[in-house]
Parts: C-alpha cells; structure tokens; sequence
C-alpha cells in the first residue's frame, strides 16, 4: 500500500473550494478541484422533461431544472422509465422520463445524459436492462468464474458490472452489496413516476469521493482531510474501504498550517495550469488546451547531453514520454491529444516510444488509447471525455469571481 489521497480546503479565487489530490509515493498523480457546498451532479437521477429533439444528431435537449438542460443520445431508451406509459416508443417534446447525468458539462458542450440508470456500489454497478453479467478487464479469469457463481444476477431484472475491487470481496460483502443496491433500484424506478418533474431521486457521489473509489483496493495507505464533514462521511461509509485492508483515515487538525500549505497544493495548481514543464535533463513541454484538441510539444531545451542528434532525439523523447503520461493524469486532460516528439530517423525507436508510453497510460484509470505514431512523429492518443480539465475547473472558479465582482 503506497498511495495517499488528500482532501484539504482551500481557497480558490475567494470561493469556499476543495482539493483532492491522489498521491503515489510521495508524487502527486490526480488533481481535482471542486467547491465544497456544490451538489453531486454525476451520477444524479432525475426526472426530466424533454425540449426539443434533434432527429440530425440522435439526441434530445432535457431539461433537469427551470435553467439546466443535458444531452440525452436517443441510441438506448429500451430500458427507459416514463412517467406515462408511451404507445409510440419515439421521443418527444413534453414526455417526462428518468435521467441520469452521465458526464459533466465539458467546454462548450452539455452534460451528457443517459435514460438507462446506473447505481454504484464498492465492487459493483446495477443498471436498468436486462439481466447480464459484466465484468472489469482488470479481472482474471479465475476472478470471474467465482464471482459468476456468487451472485444471483440471473434472478433479477437488472444487469451487473463487476468492478476490479469485486476479485478481492467476500461472498457476504458481495451479496449485501448487490441486494442493497437491488433495493435503491427498484425504489427509483417504481416511485420515479409519481414525483414531480425536476424531482432530483438520487444525488451521486461527491467529486473527492468518486475519485477514491477508483483506487483499487490494497493500494490506498492513508486518507486525510480538513474538512470534518469528510471525515464523517468516510467514517460512515465503511463500504468504501473494504474491509481486508482498509487505509486510515485521518482529520488533519493545525490552524497555524493548513492542510493545503503543508503538501504545497497552490504551487502545485499553479505548476499545472501553466503551459510549459520542465524536466529534469532541461528539456521541456509546451502543454495547449484548443477547443479541438490538446497539443504537446517536446523540446530539446537546455540539453546538454548526447552530441549525437539522434541519439539527444531518443533520450529526450523517453523522458518526455513519461512526464506527458503524468500530466495527462494530473491535467485530466480528454479527447484527442497530439504529441509533437523530436523527430528520430531509426523505425525501431519510433516503434519503441510508441510501446513505452502505451504502457505508461495503461496504469491510467480513464480509458487511453494509443493510436499510432504519424510520419511526422507526431503521437496521436485519445483519453476518454467524463470531466472537465484541470484548467477548465479552475476557469469556472474565476468566472464566478467575475461575476461577482461586476454585481
């Protein structure tokens, strides 16, 4: 166990703002900033009204709220729940429908919106449909035929996901798990269709609390915050620290240094939200957000090593291959991203650079998917879109200051 999650408060342009910080021996690898009164939107169920639908796009305009609206494809509405019984199955203006955020609001886009409904738990997901068993690829074969045979999922009228942490549960863990989220399930859908429109029926998770989820069990040392009402929320969801080997859990209590102070959380924001990074050999990335794509740039800098240009090019591109991996990660960096290496003349290497940072995005939670590398060296890879970027998340705190400040 070698991990440490952070949850401090700290301010972020005058607001009452979290952070939540993953770290790995004593590295950061995850940085998420969030305000600390904000309700969970993902994974919130609601009952909404539909606007308008698009037939060009496959999808409809839904709104949540008098003044919030998400994006909901119209590719599965088989398990749709109503709030009449529909003859025609086609979507349309005014019917009211269960949906749940699926992704936040990222750039100029919509929150994302899905009408088949998902419950989390630790080891498990239950979802609206029919009765089907899936499984993580994190698990092993041996892992799935004993998990196959524990749950009853063939008796139920909703499907399964089985989660990584699912390989290292009990049969009791598990079974608890799975009626309790049975239970929440079937309440949502059978008084989902009474409520009133705009009705919130299930709040999801808090931010800091969906990124410890996804540490696998075993891994996480130490969780420690600031703030009590975390703590109490820790404290009082044992189920999001299995019990064979749960981390501590720690309130963090010193008015003189703050919490954020002591792991010196502002300059590490301040070090991410700024286009260029340093390494180590005085080469350097220069690090663009554009509203199509992400671009990084590699540099030779101030090298001062091989005088070989060949050989300066495959050495600084390994280095950089592994600091572009860390800040994809801790940027939360989505959707396309293109890599400008310095251009190597040898195939072999190329292929080599190529596997290497394949490999370091594997330990990478988000799906990341290496495409190739093309004959301007250039690396294409795209990270699947659920969030907004780091630098996103922060805009979003100075544009509330703005508009403060012009009130």
């Amino acid at each position: 166990m070698s991990k440490k999650y952070i949850i401090a408060r700290m301010p972020v342009a005058g607001e009452d703002s979290m952070a939540a910080v993953l770290t790995d021996e004593r590295k950061p690898v995850e940085f998420t900033l969030f305000r600390r009164d904000e309700p969970a939107e993902i994974g919130s169920i609601y009952v909404g009204k539909v606007e308008k639908v698009a037939d060009s796009l496959q999808a409809a305009f839904v709104m949540t709220a008098p003044e919030q609206r998400v994006y909901l494809p119209l590719d599965n509405l088989e398990g749709a729940v109503f709030k009449t019984r529909k003859k025609d199955p086609r979507l349309k203006a005014g019917d009211e429908l269960l949906v749940q955020v699926q992704k936040e609001a990222v750039k100029s886009k919509l929150p994302r919106a899905t009408a088949e409904l998902k419950i989390p738990g630790r080891y498990m997901v239950l979802f609206c449909g029919s009765a089907s068993l899936c499984f993580s690829k994190r698990l092993s074969s041996r892992e799935k035929e004993r998990l196959r045979a524990l749950l009853p999922w063939k008796n139920t009228d909703c499907g399964v996901i089985l989660r990584t942490n699912a390989g290292e549960a009990s049969r009791e863990e598990l079974l608890e798990e799975f009626e309790r989220l049975s239970e929440i399930l079937r309440r949502i859908r059978e008084q989902g269709p009474s409520r009133t429109c705009f009705s919130c029926l299930w709040r999801g998770t808090p931010s800091w609390l969906r990124e410890l989820e996804r540490v696998p069990a075993g891994q996480l040392e130490e969780v420690v915050t600031d703030d009590p009402a975390v703590y109490e929320t820790l404290l009082a969801h044992p189920e999001e620290n299995p019990s064979s080997h749960p981390p501590s859990i720690r309130l963090y209590r010193d008015s003189l240094l703050p919490l954020y102070k002591l792991y010196s959380l502002e300059a590490l924001l301040d070090r991410l939200t700024k286009e260029h990074v340093w390494m180590g050999s005085g080469g350097f990335l220069v690090i663009q957000q554009t509203e199509a794509f992400v671009s990084v740039d590699v540099n030779s800098g101030r090298y001062q090593g091989k005088k070989d240009p060949e050989e300066t090019a495959w050495l600084i591109n390994r280095e950089a291959a592994g600091e572009i991996a860390a800040q994809i990660r801790l940027r939360q960096l989505s959707g396309i991203i293109l890599v400008d290496f310095i251009n190597m003349k040898d195939p072999a290497r190329k292929k080599a650079l190529v596997e290497e940072f394949r490999a370091l995005t594997k330990e990478d939670p988000v799906k990341t998917t290496v495409v190739d590398m093309t004959p301007l060296d250039i690396l294409e890879v795209t990270r699947e879109k659920g969030r907004r970027s780091l630098a996103e998340q922060l805009a979003s705190f100075r544009k509330g200051e703005k508009k403060e400040a012009e009130l």
